[in-house]
């Protein structure tokens, strides 16, 4: 119990800090409407140990790289806050420790709410919906079309911050977690996993 209680301080403790510095007075002009692109790395997870029923025994997993670009559209609210519907093209990918490597390429569709911390950060939160265009499995060497065997959508959540570097620069980072059980092999043996990842992207505003 008392880790806990430390981890949640720990985790609210920036919480706090941003919203004691938060800038007053009045709200910055922006433009109504933004749009731009964004592209960069993830580091995912297919955490089977997650699955339901879970696995007899833990499965040991490692995160592997990937990559994601798209293009996004954004609306400002009043109050500094803004929405941001985004389209991307994303490659996630897992792999069991001493087993198989998967790669799974997804049209992501995350819908986010933003709050504008002062000129340069806007902060990001808020559901992903993505529909699988692709999936493959690896073993020993030989890489299997397994698109038709996996589920094909996945519902997640997304977090993160976006900091501008200049007018039409910025660099963004966020994590996922995934919501839903994935399931592989379902017209064979089903395991289940669901999806963890961190994403670094730069992101151009047009």
């Amino acid at each position: 119990m008392h880790k806990w209680v430390v981890l949640i301080g720990a985790a609210s403790w920036p919480v706090g800090l941003l919203a004691q510095s938060a800038p007053a007075g009045p709200e910055p002009a922006r433009p109504a409407v933004s749009w731009g692109g964004r592209g960069g790395l993830n580091y995912s997870n297919t955490d089977f140990n997650a699955g339901s029923p879970p696995p007899p025994a833990p499965i040991a997993t490692t995160w592997q790289p990937g990559f994601l670009a798209g293009f996004w559209v954004s609306i400002a609210l009043p109050h500094r806050l803004l929405v941001r519907q985004e389209y991307v093209f994303e490659q996630l990918s897992g792999e069991l420790a001493g087993g198989p490597h998967y790669t799974l390429r997804y049209l992501s569709l995350p819908l986010l709410l933003g709050y504008h911390w002062g000129p340069k950060v806007e902060l990001l939160l808020g559901p992903r919906f993505d529909l699988l265009i692709q999936a493959q499995q690896k073993v020993g060497g030989q890489t299997t079309d397994i698109t038709h065997d996996t589920e094909e959508r996945s519902v997640g959540a997304t977090a993160g911050l976006d900091v501008a570097l200049g007018r039409h620069l910025g660099l963004g980072v966020r994590y996922l977690q995934g919501f839903n059980h994935i399931g592989i092999g379902q017209r064979s043996a089903v395991q289940e996993f669901k999806f963890q990842s961190v994403q670094l992207a730069a992101n151009v505003r047009f």
